[in-house]
C-alpha cells in the first residue's frame, strides 16, 4: 500500500442561501481513485473550483469522505481513532503562512508541534535545528516571524511541519500569496526535502512552472481526475490543458507554437535548455 491511497472518494457539501435555506448539494470531489508512493513528488493541478484543495484537505483529515475511502500510511482517515496518527504522518502547509505561525520567535514556532506531541525537550530542540536547516532558515532561528518575508515565513511553516517528522507533506497552494522569489524559495525547499529526506511531497498549485520537477501530475476538473502522467506527458497535451482552463509553462507554449509552425521539435518541452537543444538539432 502506498503512503496515500484513495478509492472512489466522494465529497459533497450542502449549499445554502443567505437565510440558511438549502439550495442544493455540490459534489466537490467526484469518484477519485489514486495511489501515491512513499518518496513521490506529486503535483495536483486544476483551476479554481476544480476540487483540488477540497481533496487536499482529506489528506490531513480536515474533511472526511462522503463516500469512498482514503488511507494515509494504511490508516483510514474517517476513523476517529486514527486522527492524530494521520495528521502526524501527513503534515499540511496552507496558502497564508500568517495563519500557521503562532510563536513570537522562529525556533519557538517550529518547536510548537513536537511539544504538543509530547516529544522530550532535548529532542524538540534537535528537531527544531534539523528542520530549520532543511529549509535554509537556521540563521533566522532567533528572529521574530513578523520581520520575515513571505517566502521566509512559508519556509518556517514548512519547518514546523517537518519537526513533527511526517512521512508526507501536503502543500496546498503554498506560493499563492508570494512574489516570484518567494515562490522559488518554497519550491526549492520542497524539492530538497523530497530529494534528501525522501519525504513525500504533494503540491497543490496552479503555477505550471512549479511542477516540472514532479514525478507525477494529476489534473482535476469538476471534482474528477481529468488527466494524469509525468509533467512531460501532461504538458504534451497543450490543447487539452487549455480546454481545462489551465496554462502551460511559457517555454512549453513557445515550443508548441513553433511545432505548429512547422519546426520539427518534440512536444512536452519543459525548460529553456531543452528548447535550445531541440532547436539546435533542426538547424
Amino acid at each position: 500500500m502506498g503512503i496515500i491511497e484513495a478509492r472512489n472518494l466522494v465529497y459533497e457539501y450542502i449549499r445554502r442561501d443567505e437565510e440558511g435555506n438549502v439550495e442544493g448539494i455540490t459534489r466537490a470531489v467526484d469518484d477519485v481513485s489514486l495511489d501515491i508512493q512513499q518518496g513521490d513528488f506529486v503535483a495536483i493541478l486544476g483551476h479554481n473550483g476544480s476540487g483540488k484543495s477540497t481533496f487536499a484537505k482529506h489528506l490531513n483529515a480536515i474533511l472526511y469522505p462522503t463516500e469512498g475511502t482514503l488511507w494515509v500510511d494504511g490508516k483510514d482517515t474517517s476513523q476517529e481513532s486514527s486522527l492524530w496518527e494521520v495528521r502526524q504522518k501527513a503534515g499540511m502547509v496552507f496558502q497564508n503562512p500568517d495563519n500557521q505561525i503562532i510563536g513570537q520567535v522562529v525556533e519557538e514556532d517550529v518547536g510548537f508541534g513536537p511539544e504538543n506531541l509530547g516529544v522530550p525537550t532535548e529532542e524538540i530542540w534537535q528537531r527544531v535545528e534539523e528542520s530549520l536547516k532543511a529549509v535554509g532558515m537556521y540563521e533566522f532561528r532567533k528572529h521574530s516571524p513578523n520581520k520575515l518575508s513571505g517566502g521566509q515565513k512559508q519556509r518556517v511553516s514548512i519547518a514546523g511541519v517537518i519537526a513533527m517528522h511526517p512521512k508526507c507533506i501536503v502543500l496546498d497552494e503554498p506560493t499563492a500569496m508570494l512574489d516570484p522569489n518567494g515562490r522559488k524559495e518554497v519550491i526549492r525547499a520542497a524539492r530538497a526535502l523530497n530529494d534528501v529526506e525522501e519525504i513525500t511531497i504533494i503540491l497543490i498549485t496552479h503555477y505550471m512552472e512549479e511542477i516540472i520537477h514532479a514525478n507525477k501530475v494529476f489534473v482535476m476538473d469538476k471534482g474528477k481526475i481529468a488527466m494524469e502522467g509525468t509533467p512531460r506527458e501532461v504538458f504534451s497535451q497543450v490543447e487539452k490543458l487549455k480546454s481545462l482552463r489551465l496554462d502551460v509553462p511559457q517555454v512549453t507554449l513557445l515550443a508548441h507554437e513553433l511545432r505548429k509552425g512547422g519546426l520539427a521539435i518534440p512536444e512536452g518541452i519543459l525548460t529553456c535548455e531543452e528548447l535550445v537543444a531541440a532547436c539546435l538539432k533542426v538547424r
